[in-house]
């Protein structure tokens, strides 16, 4: 089942994929150790709300099977 809440959190999840995958791409490029490190620490930003955003949404998505079951819907 996949409602508003998933919706609009895969889109935002989609988002943070891809900045991270951008901070890792742009991580391997870059000649100075400095940046480098920067990029991989903003990647794993990225990845860790990501994380946190799709276990919301896994939250919110079992509330809600819960609610229509308890409905009959």
């Amino acid at each position: 089942m996949l409602n508003g809440i998933g919706r609009i959190a895969m889109t935002e999840l989609e988002e943070l994929r891809y900045f991270e995958h951008q901070c890792l791409e742009m991580a391997k490029q870059s000649t100075l150790p400095d940046a480098r490190h920067a990029l991989q620490i903003l990647a794993r930003n990225y990845a860790t709300a990501a994380e946190m955003l799709e276990r919301r949404a896994q939250s919110a998505n079992t509330a809600l099977a819960q609610l229509f079951r308890c409905l009959k819907l």
